[in-house]
C-alpha cells in the first residue's frame, strides 16, 4: 500500500513540474506586438531643434537587435533614460509609418510607429498683446525676441481652434523645466525670461486622441 502510494506521489509531482515548467520560461522565438504609438513630425527650424521621442522600452531589461522598417522615414537608437532604464528612441525624417522591432530577454517587440503632419491647433496666440499666431501655422515654434521681453513680465495668451486642448503648460530654461504654469491653462506669466529659455505646452484633440503635440514659444 505504501509502495502504491509513493507511486501516485511521484507521478504527481512530475506532472505538477511538466505544467508549471512552461510558464516561467520564454521562448526565443516569441513575438510580442505593442499598440500602435502616434507621434507628430514638425518641419526643422534654425532656433529650435527637435529631439527623438521615446517610442518604447524594456525598463531595466538591455535591447539589442533594433531595427526600423525604412529608414528613409525615421531613425532609432536605444540608450538609457533619466530614470535609468533602457527606452527606444525614434526620430522623424518625415511623415509616414515605420515597424520598430528589438529583442529584450530573447523575446522580440514590434510597434508600429504613425508619424503624422503638424496641425495648428490655435486660433489666435499672443505674447504681452502681439498676435504671434501666424509663426504657428506651419510648425509648433515661435520665436519671439529676448531683448524686447528680457526685463519685462511676459504674458501669453492661448486660445484654441474647436476640439482642441492644451492640458499642461512649463518654462523651460536650457531644456529643462524651471516651472511649471499650470495645467489647461489658457493665459500665462514669466517674469524677465532668460536668453533662449521656452514656454512649452502640450496639445491633444479631443475628437481624435492620437494626435499629441506640444508648442513652444522661444525667446532668441
Amino acid at each position: 500500500m505504501k509502495k502504491r502510494i509513493k507511486q501516485l506521489f511521484t507521478l504527481l509531482l512530475a506532472l505538477t513540474i511538466v505544467t508549471i515548467a512552461p510558464i516561467s520560461v520564454k521562448a526565443d522565438n516569441q513575438v510580442v506586438k505593442e499598440e500602435d504609438y502616434y507621434i507628430a513630425y514638425y518641419p526643422k527650424t534654425k532656433s529650435y531643434k527637435h529631439g527623438p521621442v521615446v517610442v518604447s522600452s524594456s525598463y531595466e531589461t538591455k535591447i539589442t537587435s533594433l531595427k526600423v522598417s525604412k529608414k528613409s522615414i525615421a531613425t532609432i537608437s536605444c540608450k538609457k533614460d533619466s530614470y535609468g532604464e533602457y527606452a527606444v528612441y525614434l526620430t522623424p525624417k518625415k511623415t509616414g509609418t515605420v515597424n520598430i522591432f528589438y529583442k529584450a530577454e530573447g523575446v522580440t517587440y514590434q510597434r508600429k510607429v504613425i508619424i503624422q503632419k503638424y496641425q495648428n491647433p490655435y486660433s489666435k496666440v499672443t505674447i504681452n498683446g502681439k498676435n504671434i499666431t501666424k509663426q504657428f501655422r506651419k510648425t509648433n515654434v515661435a520665436v519671439v525676441s529676448y531683448k524686447k521681453y528680457k526685463n519685462k513680465k511676459v504674458t501669453i495668451k492661448y486660445k484654441m481652434k474647436k476640439n482642441w486642448g492644451q492640458p499642461h503648460t512649463d518654462y523651460c530654461v536650457k531644456g529643462k523645466i524651471s516651472k511649471c504654469l499650470g495645467n489647461f491653462v489658457y493665459k500665462v506669466s514669466v517674469k524677465k525670461p532668460k536668453k533662449n529659455s521656452t514656454i512649452e505646452a502640450s496639445i491633444y484633440n479631443r475628437k481624435n486622441l492620437n494626435i499629441n503635440q506640444y508648442s513652444v514659444v522661444k525667446f532668441k
